[in-house]
């Protein structure tokens, strides 16, 4: 009974970063927030998996330097390595491997 109940309690986390927290890592790397495309990589709840799909990181870098630029191309990257990371440490901790 109690691992039912724990899963329950772990479906209920988010598996991203919030928002701040990205705002936060791109304005410590250059200067500036790059908000709009934060918004753009996670807002959308349909469009977000097709974002953060590994096999779509060329083609989606390609239209965030068309509009966002070059320096954009790296926190888009780096973005979703931040969610893949915080994905896996989620993973690893509801099976105590992490703490």
């Amino acid at each position: 009974m109690k691992i039912l109940l724990y899963i329950k309690i772990k479906k209920e986390v988010t598996d991203m970063p919030p928002l701040d927290a990205h705002l936060k890592s791109s304005k410590q790397r250059t200067g500036k927030e790059y908000e709009e495309l934060h918004h753009w990589i996670d807002d959308d709840k349909q469009k977000a998996p097709e974002i953060h799909d590994i096999s779509r990181i060329p083609e989606n870098m390609k239209y965030v330097n068309k509009k966002w630029g070059e320096e954009a191309v790296q926190e888009f990257v780096l973005h979703v390595k931040e969610d893949m990371e915080h994905r896996l440490k989620e993973n690893l901790q509801y099976f105590w491997l992490f703490t």
